[in-house]
């Protein structure tokens, strides 16, 4: 471990029942100049205090006299895990094993990090830094059915969910991913339904489909890496998406007649959105381009995407007929306006 020598010093004389006073200490222990020659240090005062300080320089001095220095390749993806927030998984693991770690620069392409310390010590810091990687690196796996592997995932919002809660990253292992669901086609030839209003209530365009999971058959492996201690809740939570995901069986697709409209369905940061996916229990995913004439997503139940077409075909004639209280509303940065 890297050591601050006037510190170190001080603490050896005071050890030894010196003074902690900086004079005093200038006087006790006097190193040679830089230009002068030899390696002589001097050591005055009282000759028990004065014993006390040669024997502990002497052993810090076979102390480092013995040490080693190991270097071994870690994979620089891994690199972040062994430093932490500010450096404090590496300060922790200098401090438990009693060694200096020297990890490589970001995006320096280089693997190799090297250990510094007593032999013992560096062997111990070594095969701790070695099993934590290891671990991190096969990860755990779930075989999800293939059928329900976009309901789980959600457009990616259970992807960012797991890392930001967890810490925790999801790859399949090279397996390709099952086809999504399709949303139908754009309206032909720009046809434009009429507008929404109180008294065209029913002017929109609405397609059902089902996301039955015999229609896709196999699994497909989610890996999960990341800290040994959080993989079994991302475990627990993927399981629980997977039971979830396997009864919203249904998906619908609704399109209004004035894309711009769609702001009346998220809603002052996503509150209208948030609440009607309170109500229903369904996920709901609205585009982000008013100008693409995308669908807006439903999935759940067949009864709960029924229930959440209607609550929304109500907020949008609500904020239209509303002019005072329509407002612009902004997503809640998710990337699925969730």
């Amino acid at each position: 471990m890297l050591i601050d020598i006037g510190s170190a010093l001080k603490e050896i004389v005071v050890a030894a029942g010196g003074s902690d006073d900086h004079r005093e200490l200038a006087r006790t222990v006097q190193f040679p100049k830089a230009d002068a020659d030899g390696n002589l240090i001097k050591i005055q005062g009282k000759a028990a205090i004065v014993d006390k300080i040669i024997a502990r320089m002497e052993a810090i001095v076979a102390e480092r006299e013995s040490q080693t220095t190991e270097t071994f390749d870690v994979p620089t993806d891994q690199h972040r895990k062994l430093i932490g927030r500010g450096g404090d998984i590496k300060k922790g693991l200098e401090s438990k094993f009693k060694v200096s770690i020297d990890v490589p620069r970001q995006n320096s392409g280089q693997t190799g990090v090297k250990i510094s310390g007593l032999p013992a010590d560096v062997e111990k810091a070594k095969t701790h830094i070695l099993g934590l990687v290891k671990e991190e690196s096969e990860g755990e796996t779930v075989q999800v059915p293939r059928g329900v592997h976009h309901g789980v995932s959600n457009n990616g919002a259970f992807f960012k969910k797991l890392r930001h809660d967890h810490q925790v990253t999801v790859d399949h292992g090279g397996h390709k991913v099952p086809p999504k669901p399709e949303a139908p086609p754009a309206r032909a030839n720009g046809d434009a339904l009429p507008l929404i209003t109180d008294d065209a209530a029913d002017a929109h365009s609405w397609k059902v489909a089902g996301l039955s999971t015999s229609d896709i058959d196999g699994e497909i492996p989610w890996i999960l890496r990341g800290p040994p201690d959080n993989l079994a809740k991302a475990r627990e939570a993927l399981l629980a998406a997977i039971e979830e995901a396997k009864k919203n069986d249904t998906v619908g697709y609704l399109r209004l007649p004035d894309p711009h409209t769609y702001r009346y369905v998220i809603g002052q940061g996503g509150n209208k959105v948030n609440s009607i996916r309170k109500a229903t229990g369904c996920k709901i995913t609205v585009p982000r381009d008013q100008a693409s004439d995308a669908a807006i997503e439903i999935i759940g139940t067949a009864e709960g995407v029924e229930k959440t077409k209607e609550l929304i075909l109500q907020a949008v004639k609500e904020g239209i007929s509303n002019t005072n209280g329509g407002g612009r509303a902004n997503g809640n940065g998710n990337g699925n306006w969730d």
